[in-house]
């Protein structure tokens, strides 16, 4: 796929197959991939929907169960980040003169961020499979955590190099930048009522089996 391609028009299915290879190329540190986006303000907001649409989701199931302030804390929470991830990306984008690269970067990096979260499921289906210990072992659930993480953290960086055209440092700073605002987020909402902690949420007591 040349860049020039990303550019025409093409049909749901055939943008779906150029979006999928675009992560994938991603995925694998190849710099070609971030052509398989468009730069445009529609493509920004076709990569938005899936997360919408979850978050969607989670507010009506919290409205169907009844008031719960902790489980609406974790939606506008969800939302927050997001947002905050757009924001302080572009504001880096336009202090280093490239904002006009922004929203294909924007794009690469909402779709991109589906892929830990698909490698992290695959690796705990297979571990269940062929080593049904382990799946429910805290170390290696924390393993595959740390390693997911981390993947995450290098692609997110990969991204930020290759969608503005920035230097490694700058990418780290960005993703160090990103990272530290959904972090102090995270943060507020643990200090302040209803003292909603994602970390104590993820790390609770396994299902027995």
């Amino acid at each position: 796929m040349t860049p020039g391609s990303a550019n025409q028009p093409d049909t749901p299915a055939s943008s779906a197959t150029r979006i999928i290879r675009g992560v994938m190329q991603l995925g694998r540190g190849d710099k070609l991939g971030i052509a398989a986006f468009r730069n445009t303000p529609e493509a920004l907001l076709a990569a938005i929907a899936p997360s919408a649409a979850l978050f969607i989701v989670l507010a009506l199931s919290t409205f169907v169960q009844g008031y719960n302030s902790t489980e609406i804390t974790k939606v506008l929470i969800l939302v927050s980040a997001l947002l905050t991830r757009l924001v302080v990306s572009q504001y880096a984008a336009r202090f280093w003169s490239r904002e006009a690269l922004w929203p294909r970067y924007a794009t690469a990096l909402l779709w991109s961020s589906w892929l830990p979260m698909v490698l992290s499921l695959i690796v705990i289906c297979v571990m269940q499979l062929l080593m049904p210990g382990m799946a429910t072992s805290r170390p290696a659930l924390a393993g595959v955590m740390i390693g997911v993480e981390l993947y995450e953290l290098w692609l997110a960086w990969f991204v930020a190099r290759a969608g503005l055209n920035i230097s490694g440092g700058k990418a780290a700073l960005l993703v160090v930048l990103i990272n530290g605002a959904v972090a102090a987020l995270y943060l507020i909402a643990a200090l302040l009522p209803p003292h909603y902690n994602a970390l104590k949420e993820i790390m609770g007591p396994l299902p027995k089996p």
